[in-house]
Parts: structure tokens; C-alpha cells; sequence
């Protein structure tokens, strides 16, 4: 796999020259700015070049901060040409500089990049506030470092070398993990993984010249990055990218383009899909056409049956097919896909599953569903279920930690070669099987040849004996009042004398909502589904619930607010 024919550059570089890769949509729907391959190559030299003169080397980190759009793909290419590793990031709001600086200087301090890459209307931004000094009390200041515009680069006068790889393990980017279970990790994916995932792609979720992708999907997070745009660069699709603002404010626009360019594929995490129900109309539904989309993948965050039931019976009227819906897992440090095809559930006892087994209920039990999240992905792939402690390989229908090995296993993290052997290159128990695995740090089990996911491991709430999934408490005290929050529920536990106990934080659609009665409602649901008492139900506002900026619940900095009292009421 050696060489510039074995990377995406070298996907994109064939590709027919009027060949249409990426067409942006305006917050209406519209089509705004389409890019052929000719014009990303033309337009990405430049910024090659630019780079080259701006004192870059080959291996130098750049780290792109930019709003959604063209600009991004251009630089992203041009950094890939010029051997530069790319770091996408989520912009820094300017105006909102407490909440949104500090994951920014973290990364600039962990890949100490040689610049910021950018447009000049964002720099003018973040200029003007600062001179302004229009921010809070803390007066947050941006971490010193050069800024460099790319959409002002010259056109290159002269053919421009584009950099080889070769070795397959050179790294092509660096991509931050989102900070659901702690500090932002830069994931090294190297040429040979991209590769291996859009070709894997193409595979799995029949792309090709003939598919038409519709996203909104954030572009510095990894299932936008690599699943959408690497993919599209690839060859793999004409994709039309919305911005993820324009789906929020109006979740329509996401349907109506589908429906206008009869599109074949789309995904979203879960939280997407409740609020397509909740915020479209039945008339608006009637109106759609979404019998041409063949994959509706649903991915990056827990998949809740109650969700995939509605939205399939909401938009039928659509023409939608319901085994058009795809589940599946991955994650950044795989180079996103480890599974993918998810349609079935799987009915289960909730008392075995909190002792580790995937037993199915009978009638009169206590029951959890859960959605398959299909099987895996490439052909070279290993997962094994495996016991987090004892390192031992569990049979089908024991839960345990995923752990996974193929040719997309990133590289490691940036910087941090303990942590990588740790989490990449982890040996089962009894030295029969060398394999090197993925600690995902996700639960799961397999069932037959499909694996089901039950929650993350530092996220497990362990009480008496028992294991419980926050997710499955969060989506018992979703619904327990109208005045609750959708999404803005986390569960977790804290220590105690008496050992862990479940603490709840409950954001509010309405400052003016009895909070005493959401309390008692959130108590008595907790103790009807799951036989538990809570220590504490806290009510407040939107953003009482800390996130990643992919939406991901960060259970953890909920659990260091609360102990700490920062931002959470007495």
C-alpha cells in the first residue's frame, strides 16, 4: 500500500475532471457552491503552495477553524497535498468565548501546530470581539499563534508537487475525539486507514457514481470528516452538505433537499431523528418523496429503539422503505466504521443484562430493547467481547468490552505513547491470539454475528451489585414530565459512605416549570423502571447538561460539576 496511489489524493486525482464531488446548500435549501474535481485540485494547490511559502514542512500540524463551506474541503486537500496534517476543529465562538476557548487552546496546546488556518471573515470576527471586549468577567484571551487566510491564495503558477506517502502508517490527520469520557485526544489516522474506510465504504453502503448523499453532518467531527467528505473526495458519491445550524433551526431542510435531488443516502445520530418527528408536520411529510433513499444510517450516539419506531411510522407517508434505516458503530480511533446494517432488536431481561448476560425476557419481566447495530465492516476486521478486567474473550450473549482490530485501527494518540499502548495495542488473555486491539471502551455483546452495545464503561453505574447503563435511566426520565428538556437528561454516580449513588440532572424547556414536581416525577420514574433511589435530581436550565460539541453527553464533567458545584445548583 505504498505510494500516492494507494491514499484518497490518489482517488481524487483520477477522477474525471467535471466530475461533481460536493454541492453546499444554503439554510433554505438551495443549491449555493458546487465543486468538480478539477476545482478542488485547482484550488487546493493553492493552498499548497501558500503553505509551502508560509514556512510549512512536511509533518507540521495546521489546525482549520472554519465555518461550514467550501473553504474547509479546500484547505483540508491542499494540507494533504503539501504533506501537512490537517486538524479540524470546532470553531471557537467569538461571542461565546467562556464555553467554547478552552477545548480550543487545549488542542493548540497538545499538536502545537505551526499556524491556524482560516477565512478572513471568521479572523475579522475574532478580531473585532476581542478589541471590543465585548466578553463576561473572566476575559478569556486567544492563545498566541499565527492565523493564515486560504481563501485568498494565488492560483499556483507553476505544476505543484504533491507529497507521497510512503509508508501506508504516515499520518494524514489528526482528529480530535469529541471529550465524551474526558480531556479532547488527538486519533493519528494515517493514509492506509483513510483509505481503508472509504473503500470500505464504497463496500458496505453500496456507493458509487450512481449515489446521491444528503448531510448536515458537523465537518471537523470524524463521521462527517471521513464518512461524508473523505468518502465523497474518494469518488465515492456527490454528496450536498447542509449546515448543522441550518438543520437545528429547521429540521425540514434536511427532507426537502432529499426529496428535491432524490437522494440514496443520508445519516444522523439518534438525537436527529426525534427531532425530525417533533418538528415537521404531517402535511410536510406527505409532501416529501424519500423513496429513493436506500440508506438512513443512524450513528455517534446510543440508538433508542422508541426513536427508530416513531420516525419509521412518521415518515411513511414519505415513501420511506423501513429497512432503509442503518445502525451502526464506530469511532474516531477506528477510523469511524466498526459495524454497520443494524435493522433488528432484541428484547432482554433487564435484571440478566444488569448482571452481564443478554438473556431475552419473558412477558411478565422487566425489559430492555436494544438495536442492532450490525456486523462488521471490513473483511480483514477482528472484534472479540472481552472482560475489561481479566482480559478474557466472553462467549456470544455475555456483555463485555468491544475490542476491535483491522486495517483502520488508527495509529495512536498524538503525544501520548502510554495511553496508545493501552488503548491500541491490547492482547486478550492466554497468548493464542497476538492480535494487537482497540480498546473501545464501549459495552456490548454479540448475538449471533451482530453486535448490540449497552453503554460505555466508565460510564457504567454500579450500585449494589448492580450494572446499570445510564442511557437506559436517561430514556426512563425523558418523558416522565412535559417540562423536561429533550436530550437534556444525564445520569450518573457518585461515591457515597454506602457506596455509588444515581444522581440526575434534568434541563428545563421553562424557567418558570414547578420544579419540585419534575423531581418527584423523575424520582418516582427512576424507582418504577429501575428499582433504584436517587441521591439527587437536579433541575435547571439549557446547558445545565455539559456536551460535546457533537451532542454526546459528557457524563463525566457532569459528574466533576456536580461534586465541584461549578454551574450546578446547590
Amino acid at each position: 500500500m505504498a505510494g500516492l496511489e494507494n491514499s484518497v489524493l490518489a482517488s481524487l486525482r483520477a477522477l474525471a475532471p467535471d466530475k461533481a464531488l460536493l454541492t453546499f446548500v444554503d439554510d433554505e435549501g438551495a443549491d449555493r457552491t458546487s465543486l468538480t474535481a478539477a476545482e478542488v485540485v485547482t484550488r487546493a494547490e493553492a493552498v499548497a503552495e501558500s503553505l509551502r511559502r508560509w514556512g510549512f514542512q512536511v509533518g507540521d500540524r495546521a489546525v482549520l477553524v472554519y465555518p461550514p463551506g467550501p473553504e474547509f474541503v479546500i484547505a483540508l486537500v491542499g494540507c494533504l497535498i503539501a504533506g501537512v496534517v490537517p486538524v479540524p476543529v470546532y470553531p471557537p465562538d467569538p461571542f461565546r468565548l467562556r464555553q467554547t476557548l478552552p477545548a480550543f487552546a487545549a488542542v493548540l496546546d497538545d499538536c502545537r501546530p505551526r499556524a491556524v488556518l482560516t477565512v478572513k471573515a471568521y479572523d475579522r470576527a475574532r478580531s473585532i470581539g476581542v478589541v471590543a471586549g465585548v466578553f463576561d468577567r473572566t476575559k478569556p484571551s486567544w492563545p498566541r499563534i499565527t492565523w493564515r487566510h486560504t481563501d485568498n491564495c494565488r492560483p499556483a503558477t507553476a505544476p505543484v508537487e504533491w507529497r507521497s506517502p510512503s509508508d501506508p502508517d504516515e499520518p494524514a490527520l489528526l482528529q480530535y475525539t469529541s471529550g465524551s469520557t474526558g480531556s479532547p485526544r488527538g486519533v493519528v489516522i494515517t493514509h492506509g486507514n483513510l483509505i481503508g474506510e472509504v473503500t470500505a465504504n464504497a463496500v458496505d453502503l453500496g456507493l458509487g457514481e450512481r449515489a446521491r448523499g444528503v448531510f448536515w453532518l458537523p465537518q471537523y467531527h470524524d463521521f462527517g470528516l471521513i464518512s461524508v467528505i473523505m468518502s465523497t473526495l474518494s469518488g465515492n458519491a456527490h454528496s450536498r452538505l447542509l449546515s448543522p445550524l441550518a438543520f437545528l433551526r429547521r429540521p425540514a431542510v434536511w427532507f426537502e433537499v432529499m426529496s428535491r435531488v432524490r437522494a440514496t443516502h443520508t445519516a444522523a445520530p439518534n438525537f436527529a431523528f426525534d427531532l425530525a418527528v417533533r418538528k415537521t408536520t404531517v402535511e410536510q411529510r406527505a409532501a416529501w418523496d424519500l423513496s429513493s433513499v436506500r440508506v438512513f444510517m443512524s450513528a455517534a450516539e446510543p440508538i433508542r429503539p422508541e426513536t427508530v419506531t416513531a420516525f419509521l411510522d412518521a415518515f411513511e407517508p414519505s415513501g420511506l422503505h423501513r429497512d432503509a434505516f442503518y445502525a451502526a458503530y464506530g469511532l474516531a480511533e477506528h477510523t469511524v466504521s466498526v459495524t454497520m446494517g443494524g435493522r433488528g432488536t432484541l428484547r432482554l431481561d433487564r435484571v440478566s443484562l444488569e448482571a452481564g448476560r443478554a438473556v431475552p425476557a419473558l412477558p411478565d419481566r422487566m425489559a430492555t430493547t436494544l438495536v442492532g447495530c450490525g456486523r462488521l465492516t471490513k473483511f480483514d476486521a477482528r472484534l472479540r467481547i472481552v472482560d475489561p478486567d481479566t482480559r478474557e474473550v466472553l462467549p456470544p450473549c455475555r456483555v463485555g468490552e468491544i475490542w476491535v482490530s483491522s486495517a483502520t485501527k488508527a495509529l495512536g494518540y498524538y503525544g501520548r505513547p502510554e495511553q496508545t499502548r493501552t488503548t491500541f495495542r491490547a492482547r486478550v488473555a492466554g497468548g493464542e491470539d497476538p492480535t494487537d486491539y482497540l480498546r473501545t471502551g464501549d459495552l456490548g455483546f454479540l448475538h449471533g454475528d451482530e453486535l448490540f452495545v449497552t453503554g460505555r464503561l466508565k460510564d457504567l453505574i454500579i450500585v449494589r451489585g448492580r450494572n446499570l447503563h445510564p442511557e437506559d435511566i436517561e430514556a426512563s426520565v425523558r418523558d416522565c414530565h412535559p417540562a423536561i428538556r429533550p436530550g437534556g437528561v444525564a445520569a450518573f454516580s457518585v461515591p457515597a459512605e454506602e457506596g455509588e449513588r444515581l444522581v440526575v440532572l434534568v434541563e428545563t424547556r421553562d424557567r418558570r416549570a414547578d420544579e419540585q414536581a419534575i423531581i418527584e416525577a423523575v424520582t418516582e420514574r427512576v424507582q418504577r423502571d429501575h428499582q433504584l433511589a436517587c441521591a439527587r435530581v437536579v433541575v435547571g436550565p439549557q446547558g445545565l447538561v455539559r456536551k460535546t460539541t457533537s451532542g454526546k453527553i459528557r457524563r463525566g464533567a457532569c459528574r466533576e460539576a456536580f461534586l465541584s458545584r461549578e454551574g450546578v445548583p446547590a
